[in-house]
């Protein structure tokens, strides 16, 4: 039995709880740079950006997982992400993800009118893009 502490952590969605589990270590993606957050750390809220949260199991294996914009809250050695998103590594449809990008990139190409309506499209159309291509980043960790 290992006498090293542990970090409760927790990742949910608005659909649900995406990982839980106690872990060594998590490195979460702040809206300025990347967060370790270790057990015993100080009270913390953050924002996050979209990117990818790596967990350090107590096994000193990595998971990861694609993350969305959102806030983490950090109690000591409980940590809560609250994302818009997340998607396990091992759970990514990278064709699915390809597909996604290829969309993306071919409605921001498309996109010429200056307009009101144009400038939306481009912007989903770029958001979209950003999504799949750390859908991708993160589900190649794992192959």
């Amino acid at each position: 039995m290992s006498d090293e502490r542990t970090l409760a952590v927790q990742v949910v969605t608005p659909e649900g709880q995406v990982y839980a589990g106690d872990v060594a270590m998590v490195v979460l993606p702040g809206v300025d740079g990347e967060l370790g957050i270790l057990p015993r750390h100080q009270p913390l809220v953050t924002l996050l950006g979209l990117g990818e949260t790596r967990i350090r199991t107590v096994g000193d294996d990595w998971e990861y997982i694609a993350t969305g914009i959102g806030y983490a809250q950090v109690l000591f050695d409980k940590v809560l992400v609250v994302v818009d998103h997340a998607e396990l590594a091992g759970a990514i449809d990278v064709a699915r993800a390809e597909k996604a990008e290829e969309r993306a990139r071919a409605r921001m190409r498309e996109s010429g009118d200056l307009g009101a309506r144009a400038e939306v499209d481009y912007f989903r159309a770029e958001e979209a893009l950003k999504r799949a291509v750390n859908r991708l980043n993160v589900a190649r960790r794992v192959r």
